[in-house]
C-alpha cells in the first residue's frame, strides 16, 4: 500500500511527453490517450446509438440499457434480494454475507499485509525484493519498463497501427 511507504520510496511513472507522473502504472496508461492522435485510440462503438468506449468492459456495460429486461442475464444472492447484471459484482457482494473467518486471505510472509486475491500478493510481494531481484520487461520501441510480462503486452497495442501492424 501506498500509505505504509515513506515518499522517496514510492514509484512514479513519468509521463514521456509532458510533466506528468503518476503513482499507479494504469493512471499513467489512461494519461497517455491525451497525446495521442483520435485516429490512434482504438474505440468501441455500440452498435445501435453513437456511444463509443475506450475500454471493451465499458462497452459490454453499456450494451445492456439496449437489452428488454427479460433479456438480461442476472446473478442473484441467495442471502438476500441483491441481484447484479455482472458475476464478479455478485462475487464481491458475497463477501459482505461471509465472517471475517471464513474469507480467504493470502498473508504476506514479510510484513502484515493481506489479500483476498493471490495476485494483489503476488504483486505486494514486489516491495520486498531489491531492484536488481525484479525482472523487468522493456518496449523494443519506446523506453516503456514494466515488471509485468501482460503489461508489456497491452503496452504494445500502442505501436500498432489501424492494420494491426506494429510500427
Amino acid at each position: 500500500m501506498l500509505i505504509h511507504k515513506d515518499a522517496s520510496e514510492i514509484t512514479t511513472y513519468d509521463c514521456s511527453f509532458c510533466s506528468y507522473k503518476a503513482k499507479r502504472k494504469i493512471s499513467l496508461t489512461t494519461h497517455m490517450l491525451i497525446h495521442k492522435d483520435a485516429s490512434e485510440i482504438t474505440t468501441y462503438d455500440c452498435s445501435f446509438c453513437s456511444y463509443k468506449a475506450k475500454r471493451k468492459i465499458n462497452l459490454t456495460t453499456h450494451m445492456l440499457i439496449h437489452k428488454d429486461a427479460s433479456e438480461i442475464t442476472t446473478y442473484d444472492c441467495s442471502f438476500c434480494s441483491y441481484k447484479a447484471k455482472q458475476k464478479i459484482s455478485l462475487t464481491t457482494h458475497m463477501l459482505i454475507h461471509k465472517d471475517a473467518s471464513e474469507i480467504t486471505t493470502y498473508d504476506c510472509s514479510v510484513c502484515s499485509y493481506k489479500a483476498k486475491r493471490k495476485s494483489y500478493l503476488i504483486g505486494h510481494m514486489l516491495i520486498h525484493k531489491d531492484a536488481s531481484e525484479i525482472t523487468t520487461y522493456g518496449c523494443s520501441f519506446c523506453s516503456y519498463k514494466t515488471k509485468r510480462k501482460r503489461c508489456l503486452t497491452r503496452h504494445m497495442l500502442i505501436h500498432k497501427d489501424a492494420s494491426g501492424i506494429t510500427t
